[in-house]
């Protein structure tokens, strides 16, 4: 079995346990035991604030020293933190535990993509990393929307007791990642010197060309505003608009359901794919997902977070195709964690003006119009602009 055949087989596996994230519908509710609304939104700042400061060094680690080594780090880092979580209970033990939690995701956001991809280069199979990614994508929805309707059912026992399950799962996931085999394709020896110049160049990377510039910042919006909901402002909305946890689960896990077939259904039927629909689907359906926010309604809450989780689903499986296509495999992980540092910074920035607009103009509902007004005046324009401005075959073909 060749190295990309062996990788794929385990990227699906461990994808699975990875969306075994039994406490995202109950974190909200869990958190608010403990620590205020705007302290919540300030822990989400500090995660995201911790890997945005690691992920060029772990990125550049995982180029120089192997992207498996670097996805075992952050696994075991991930578990030490959700340990933490189980156990906190005011805002300081949240603080240490977000800025684990940020280190941990940084060592494993770009080395994992990195590492698929360049599996497939190695085999000459890379033309199919848009299909894996779509069916890794696919499998993580799957299991995730199973893990956030169980941990609804869970959370009728106990916060504590979904929480651990969560904990469990990432212990599976780190002893899988040892299945993994590091790809030969442009492996270079650790030195001080070339660990300086892998952060210039994976800087350098996403902003080599114009056009390399435009789609980097055009993935850097769509994550930015996407993430920032998927990771504050979806359960959010939902607990504070009156739903409970248990419902919450059952909310969430039919939405990744759908999310998940459609959005799978959709790549196989190449309805979505090519590049110059996808400029302008994902500012569009940003804007009307996210600008009605403060008129939603209970019922209309759910229609909001449902499109504001597809966005960000097929964020992941149609633009990370996209800015791969570009980047030197030398300089992938690199250039990958730059973009992820850049949507974290984006996630940071988020948390840090929702207090004061929750506060000014209505809570959870006015950020989410907030979002939009950003879809409108940030993503829309650049994705006009990469339209009209680049009339070549990197945009037409699919």
């Amino acid at each position: 079995m060749n190295i990309s055949t062996h990788n794929e087989k385990v990227f699906y596996i461990s994808e699975f346990f990875a969306g075994l994230i039994f406490h995202m519908p109950v974190w909200v509710a869990y958190e608010l035991q403990f620590i205020t609304l705007p302290q919540l939104a300030i822990i989400e700042a500090i995660m995201q604030g911790s890997q945005l400061i690691a992920e060029l060094p772990t990125g550049a680690v995982a180029d120089l020293l192997g992207k498996r080594t670097s996805v075992i780090i952050g696994r075991i880092i991930g578990i030490i933190g959700l340990l933490l979580y189980a156990t906190s209970a005011n805002f300081m033990a949240f603080v240490w535990y977000a800025v684990i939690s940020g280190v941990s995701a940084s060592f494993v956001s770009g080395a994992k993509d990195a590492l698929l991809y360049d599996s497939l280069k190695q085999d000459n199979r890379h033309h199919l990393y848009q299909k894996i990614a779509s069916k890794a994508s696919l499998v993580f929805q799957l299991s995730f929307a199973a893990a956030i309707l169980f941990g609804g059912i869970l959370s009728l026992w106990s916060f504590k007791t979904v929480i651990y399950a969560s904990i469990i799962a990432e212990f599976f996931v780190f002893v899988i990642s040892f299945w993994f085999k590091e790809p030969s394709i442009d492996t270079d020896k650790f030195t001080i010197q070339q660990y300086v110049k892998q952060l210039q160049n994976g800087f350098q990377e996403i902003f080599k060309s114009p056009y390399i510039r435009d789609i980097s910042l055009f993935y850097i919006g769509v994550g930015g505003i996407t993430w920032s909901a998927m990771m504050i402002f979806n359960t959010s909305l939902l607990t504070t608009i009156g739903y409970s946890t248990f419902q919450i689960g059952f909310i969430v896990a039919l939405i990744r359901i759908i999310n998940s077939s459609i959005l799978f259904g959709a790549l196989r039927l190449n309805s979505l794919v090519t590049k110059r629909c996808a400029y302008l689907f994902f500012p569009i359906f940003m804007i009307f997902c996210y600008l009605p926010g403060i008129f939603l309604t209970k019922e209309l809450a759910i229609l909001a977070v449902a499109g504001s989780i597809f966005a960000s689903s097929a964020r992941w499986v149609i633009l990370n195709g996209y800015v791969n296509e570009h980047y030197d495999s030398k300089n992938r992980a690199t250039a990958l964690s730059t973009l992820s540092m850049l949507v974290s910074l984006a996630v940071v920035l988020s948390a840090i003006v929702s207090s004061q607009i929750m506060a000014l103009f209505g809570g959870v509902k006015a950020m989410y119009t907030f979002l939009g007004i950003v879809s409108v005046l940030f993503v829309l324009p650049l994705g006009i602009r990469i339209r009209k401005r680049y009339h070549t075959s990197e945009i037409t073909e699919k």
